[in-house]
């Protein structure tokens, strides 16, 4: 059996997607992006899954596309879209999903790199990081949800330079710009993750859910229409047993314990 270019491991709910070809510092193939949205799907509706780790292994988290299959192609234009599709594909239902999605980062992070890492709810980077969207180096635009993320984050001017020029930002510099959530030692990065991520699994998994897509959607959407999804998600919480647990807790004053996947 070949090695997979991407693990999934799903212990105590949560769900670690690795990047696993660290021979070639993660860069995305055809094979990659494949796997990536096979094992989204495997993911999708599981009540036993509460939070997902996106990480790397390696010296990289992911350095851009596979230069080597389109350099090896007559028709780099399908390799491209053999690449893009399923990877789009994965992006979106990581978008949909009521998951609370953690891009765990180190290394390199070009590209298509830069671009999923940008797309996590919460990316925690360790201190060695160095981003680069890398794509106009080599005469090409934007995949990934990149430009719509960027342009959210960063506005207009910002994003275009980077874009443009290729600038390499520190782990530090991606931090200020409001580009990722948190900076830590290299050393310690996968611990750091892991304690997020099972903060996150212990907490209310659905109201966290109704919180990254009102944050997702916001953007694209007037304040009445806002106004409207907030009223409705605030309501679908207030059903739960998990807001009962933590209206309860807080009278209490004791720790809430969620349990509602």
């Amino acid at each position: 059996m070949s090695h997979a270019p991407v693990r999934l491991d799903i212990t105590r709910g949560i769900a670690t997607l690795t990047f696993d070809r660290p021979e070639a510092l993660n860069a995305i193939n055809v094979e990659m992006a494949q796997t990536l949205l096979a094992l989204c799907e495997q993911v999708q509706g599981r009540e036993d899954v509460r939070v997902i780790v996106l990480s790397g292994a390696g010296r990289a988290f992911m350095a851009g596309g596979d230069l080597a299959a389109f350099a090896a192609s007559d028709a780099p234009a399908h390799v491209a879209s053999a690449i893009i599709e399923p990877l789009h594909a994965a992006l979106r239902l990581l978008a949909q999903l009521p998951q609370v999605v953690i891009g765990s980062v180190h290394g390199p992070v070009s590209g298509a790199g830069m671009s999923l890492a940008l797309g996590c709810d919460l990316t925690v980077a360790a201190s060695n990081t160095r981003f680069c969207l890398a794509y106009s180096a080599i005469a090409t635009s934007l995949d990934g949800g990149g430009s719509w993320h960027l342009l959210r984050q960063l506005g207009r001017q910002r994003a275009l330079r980077l874009a443009l020029c290729n600038s390499v930002l520190s782990a530090n510099e991606a931090l200020a710009l409001g580009l990722i959530a948190h900076v830590v030692p290299v050393g310690s990065l996968h611990e750091d993750t892991l304690c997020l991520a099972r903060k996150l699994a212990s907490g209310p998994t659905f109201a966290y859910g109704q919180i990254k897509h009102l944050l997702r959607q916001a953007a694209s959407h007037t304040l009445e229409e806002q106004l409207d999804a907030e009223h409705r998600a605030f309501r679908a919480c207030a059903e739960t047993a998990d807001f009962r647990e933590g209206v309860a807790a807080f009278f209490a004053k004791r720790q809430a314990v969620y349990t509602q996947s």
